[in-house]
């Protein structure tokens, strides 16, 4: 009993340890980007050492004799059920990471995207906010990926 416990005590430092390394990457690798992706790279900092120090619970769990396939085998099908019930949200997350690491829209820019058309005000990882038409439009982040978005210079006008 007491190796079993050493081993699994080993597994999750080594998946502790593996969360702490990829932080202090993910840390090095955010320098390069200016502070409007810092929210983004805090979410990967946060979802990486989650799912690390799951899954080495799970692994110690097993050195320990715990049989934990029914417990991975419910996981999965809970995190299917959930990943299809939040696809929107989630579509709205992914594309939001993308938009604040490649910006292609600027706070400021005067834009055009479903219809409606205003200056960007407000970029977060849901939804980009557009002042125009009297009117404030809350545009889904997915909307801008997967639709045409024009950019317009207002020099000309």
């Amino acid at each position: 009993m007491t190796s079993q416990l050493i081993q699994a005590f080993l597994v999750l430092a080594a998946f502790y340890i593996a969360s702490l390394i990829i932080d202090r990457a993910i840390k090095q690798f955010q320098r390069r980007f200016d502070s409007t992706a810092l929210e983004t790279f805090r979410l990967i900092s946060n979802s990486q050492r989650a799912i690390l120090l799951f899954i080495g619970i799970v692994l110690a769990l097993s050195k320990l004799g715990f049989d934990v396939a029914a417990l991975v085998a419910g996981l999965g099908l809970t995190g299917f059920a959930l990943g299809f019930a939040l696809k929107d949200a989630i579509s709205n997350l992914v594309a939001g990471v993308m938009i604040v690491l490649y910006k292609p829209i600027k706070l400021g820019n005067y834009i055009e995207v479903s219809n409606s058309k205003g200056i960007v005000i407000d970029l977060n990882l849901r939804y980009i906010t557009i002042k125009g038409d009297g009117a404030v439009h809350l545009i889904p982040n997915s909307l801008i990926l997967s639709n045409k978005v024009s950019i317009i210079d207002r020099e000309d006008d």
